[in-house]
């Protein structure tokens, strides 16, 4: 997906956040390194993705404030929050009378823990998380085609998006049966998206291997990611992509794929064809191409991986 003039804005605000995460005192600090971000965000093609910018924006923040890790809090946090309500929600999808949504549901419902969008989390969201987790519409269809696809699925790779949300993922896990799973994160911190700790915190070593992407940008920009992991990318028999930043780096991409996500940004609703709000399950489906040297769903494997 690529971007647009509306996403400048949000490149600046979610700097001016995870600034504050740091200092709160700083003034010349913050505005040295919002000077250098609006810069960078003033050159920027618009036929780049999001993702690509916000990898740009979190490099700035970390090099100029020393901090490595400035969301580190925020994610412990995040973390500590879904695993109180886990085993609550593990219980509704017992209870359920068809688990694999439900875990789905609780799945999306991780991904509100998005501080790219904002550095809150409030305790209404907390308290009315298991209801309206259960009562959220959700499209029949694309929940079936995903169903489907993981039963016929030997190995099934899973793209994480956000600490907290982890513990979440790891309850749909619990569902995709006797497949080999491969739980990806990225390969360094940027924004609150999961690294290997934060996975491990959320119990995920337990229920899925788990690999890095060898990036430090939100979402998956192929190109990026180390070669270990594009093999993998490649040769899964399913690939599940969770939240929009995966939406918008892998929206283009050569292989199937299903994307989970919440919509929380109008620019993202636009694309999708969704209103803000929305939980989305899509399949991505790569059309047949005839173009020489381009890979047409002829090429791919039995189970959809690239040959």
């Amino acid at each position: 997906m690529q971007s647009y003039t509306d996403c400048i804005p949000c490149f600046v605000r979610q700097a001016h956040d995870a600034l504050r995460q740091v200092t709160k005192d700083d003034e010349a600090l913050v505005h040295r390194t919002l000077q250098r971000v609006m810069r960078e965000a003033a050159e920027f093609p618009l036929s780049e993705t999001p993702p690509v910018m916000a990898q740009i924006t979190h490099r700035i923040i970390r090099e100029e404030t020393g901090n490595p890790d400035p969301y580190a809090e925020i994610k412990a946090e995040s973390t500590r929050l879904a695993l109180e309500l886990a085993e609550e929600a593990r219980g509704v999808i017992k209870a359920s009378i068809n688990p694999f949504q439900m875990a789905l549901r609780f799945s999306i419902a991780g991904n509100i823990m998005d501080f790219a969008l904002t550095t809150k989390w409030s305790q209404l969201a907390l308290d009315s998380f298991i209801e309206d987790t259960c009562f959220q519409a959700l499209e029949k269809k694309p929940v079936e085609q995903l169903r489907a696809a993981v039963k016929n699925a030997r190995s099934i790779l899973v793209l994480g998006d956000n600490a907290g949300e982890t513990v979440f993922d790891k309850l749909l896990i619990e569902q995709l049966g006797d497949a080999e799973i491969f739980y990806a994160v990225k390969g360094a911190p940027v924004i609150n998206d999961a690294t290997l700790a934060d996975a491990e915190a959320a119990g995920l070593d337990t229920v899925a291997k788990l690999v890095e992407n060898g990036s430090d940008a939100p979402g998956t920009i192929l190109d990026d990611c180390s070669d270990a992991f594009r093999q993998l990318f490649n040769e899964a028999d399913l690939v599940i992509a969770k939240g929009q930043a995966n939406y918008e780096s892998l929206s283009s991409c050569s292989r199937p794929l299903f994307f989970l996500t919440r919509v929380k940004c109008p620019v993202i609703g636009r694309d999708l064809g969704e209103p803000v709000g929305s939980w989305v399950v899509k399949e991505h489906v790569v059309e047949s191409r005839n173009v020489q040297g381009q890979k047409s769903m002829s090429d791919l494997g039995p189970k959809g991986a690239l040959s």
